[in-house]
């Protein structure tokens, strides 16, 4: 236990004193497949909740946030913002949450991912996937440049990032992350756990989804022994993405003798990024935490 309260007093320190340098890189110098040849009409906004996001992006970027002082444990992360493949939550689940890992020595990368936008796609379901397996070859490409250990490069997705996420955990095709930081994640795309008002399912699959499709795009679904790690953290009240989506891929998991911890609040809805206002609780230093405990991150001990 008091090695436990050190390392949280270490993170807390490095999360204030803590710099980082930042840069953003385009995913590709192509068009993207999926994509058709159309004017930029990328839009910063507001959401329902009133959270800053960006609309309409159909030129997928990364933004690297390089720390001041590194880990030892040479850690990376790829954040996917959430936003129902409508928007994206691009600052308090991206460059919020990047800002606060680069300070905690962890170099981190959010994926600006493309989003749905009408008469802009040959076939947008694959999209935001092949933007994520992109990044990851970006960061894998350059792990000796920012001296990342390519065993250790995670993924922390926000709601619909979280689907994304758990997506690239499970899938049989390309890479897979190290872990994976879940914050209130849509997982399933199963009647029986998606909430009638989560437009994630519909904008990535339609509104007339197939049972095959709905079966091929649940995570919870298609985990196996190969399954990273995972670090979840939900709200009991979550009418979004209902707690069960949490429950049943950490059960998932558990199953597979995986190592998982799931963290549940008795109150904060959804979509309350690092900080859950409803019981005034900050759950970033509990999943860096958990990142020591599974070897992903190393106190700095003089």
């Amino acid at each position: 236990m008091k090695t436990m309260r050190k390392l949280l007093n270490l993170v807390a320190m490095c999360l204030t004193l803590n710099s980082f340098s930042q840069q953003v890189i385009p995913l590709y110098n192509d068009l993207p497949l999926g994509s058709l040849d159309v004017k930029d009409m990328e839009a910063k906004g507001k959401s329902d909740a009133g959270r800053d996001v960006v609309r309409k992006v159909t030129n997928p970027t990364l933004t690297v946030f390089i720390p001041g002082r590194q880990n030892a444990s040479r850690t990376a992360v790829i954040i996917c913002p959430g936003g129902g493949y409508l928007y994206l939550s691009i600052e308090d689940g991206g460059y919020e949450a990047a800002k606060k890992l680069a300070a905690s020595g962890i170099t981190a990368f959010v994926l600006k991912y493309r989003t749905w936008r009408d008469s802009a796609y040959t076939n947008y379901t694959n999209a935001p996937m092949m933007d994520l397996q992109q990044a990851m070859k970006i960061v894998y490409t350059n792990a000796k440049e920012w001296n990342i250990d390519t065993s250790r490069v995670g993924i922390m997705g926000f709601s619909a990032g979280g689907h994304l996420a758990t997506m690239a955990a499970t899938s049989a095709n390309g890479r897979k992350p190290a872990f994976t930081i879940l914050a209130y994640p849509v997982i399933s795309f199963m009647d029986s756990l998606t909430s009638k008002t989560s437009k994630t399912r519909n904008t990535l699959l339609g509104k007339r989804a197939s049972l095959e499709d709905k079966i091929a795009y649940s995570p919870e679904l298609h985990i196996s022994s190969s399954t990273p790690p995972a670090f979840l953290v939900h709200a009991q009240n979550d009418s979004t993405s209902p707690v069960a989506n949490s429950i049943v891929y950490y059960n998932g998991l558990i199953a597979h003798k995986i190592p998982a911890q799931l963290l549940v609040y008795q109150k904060g809805g959804h979509g309350f990024a690092l900080y859950n206002k409803a019981e005034d609780k900050y759950w970033l230093p509990q999943a860096i935490e958990w990142l020591a405990v599974n070897g992903f991150y190393q106190s700095n001990k003089k």
